[in-house]
């Protein structure tokens, strides 16, 4: 059975599993969710690449055929640095989405949120004029909005009230595509398609990102498996994951196991 190692820093790379489970029936998984050091957003680039390191070395543990790093925060701080470093591919989630942004795009103007980090960093903006020199993409950090998913507080006032400040920085841009730069985000989707302008298109770039994947894996992974193996660590609580991260899969989530590493 092919087998793929994701990790995020929390709950939101469940996202990407639950594409990786649309696409992939036949793949196994292995799933680390770093709760117990979430949010990643507001860390230094070096802290980010040694927990990165951490993860992927116990993930290779487990015998995984292809590792996606779930995260565009440690996507966008490590994954130049260990891409190489393993005996099997590992394929963040940027450059990917950049492409299907381009892809949804007509009028070249493209808005991202994310992380603080990952705005920062520019990653996206790098990818996406690395692919189309001239594209305008204008960036914008949502702090509030990984804690408030890790929490399970998906819809009410205080997620309203977030996606009501962060997006107004969209409002009359001319942007036509939003990439959900952070794996955490397509569990808001409603809250913040509800504060864009009409006809706005929003990109999940979990779903590029499954597609590389089935390329790189093969027709073994898309046939479906009489029983694919999930296994889900957190270096969180496990039962808090488990009842939060199966309203994001649409499933009861078993297995799940506390992982901790040296700080």
């Amino acid at each position: 059975m092919v087998k793929i190692g994701l990790f995020d820093s929390g709950l939101g790379g469940l996202t990407v599993v639950h594409e990786v489970r649309r696409r992939l029936p036949g793949a196994g998984v292995e799933f680390y969710g770093d709760n117990g050091r979430n949010p990643y957003g507001p860390r230094p680039q070096a802290e980010i690449v040694k927990f990165s390191r951490q993860i992927l070395d116990f993930l290779a543990g487990k015998g995984i055929d292809l590792a996606i790093i779930a995260c565009n925060t440690a996507t966008a701080a490590a994954l130049a640095e260990v891409q190489d470093a393993y005996p099997f591919p590992v394929l963040g989630v940027i450059e990917p989405g950049a492409r299907a942004a381009l892809a949804a795009s007509k009028s070249r103007r493209i808005g991202v949120i994310g992380t603080e980090f990952t705005i920062r960093s520019g990653a996206y903006t790098r990818a996406l004029q690395g692919l189309s020199p001239g594209v305008q993409v204008l960036g914008q950090a949502c702090p509030l909005f990984t804690p408030l998913v890790e929490q399970g507080r998906t819809a009410g006032p205080e997620p309203e009230a977030a996606a009501r400040a962060y997006l107004a920085a969209f409002r009359g841009s001319g942007i036509d595509t939003l990439i959900l730069g952070c794996t955490h985000y397509p569990v808001l989707i409603d809250v913040i398609r509800a504060h864009l302008d009409p006809g706005v298109t929003t990109v999940d770039p979990a779903v590029e990102t499954v597609a590389q994947a089935k390329l790189l894996l093969g027709a073994e992974a898309t046939l479906p498996a009489a029983a694919p193996t999930y296994r889900f660590y957190t270096s969180g609580d496990p039962e808090l994951f488990a009842r939060l991260g199966s309203n994001i899969l649409g499933r009861p989530l078993e297995n799940v196991t506390r992982v901790t590493f040296p700080e």
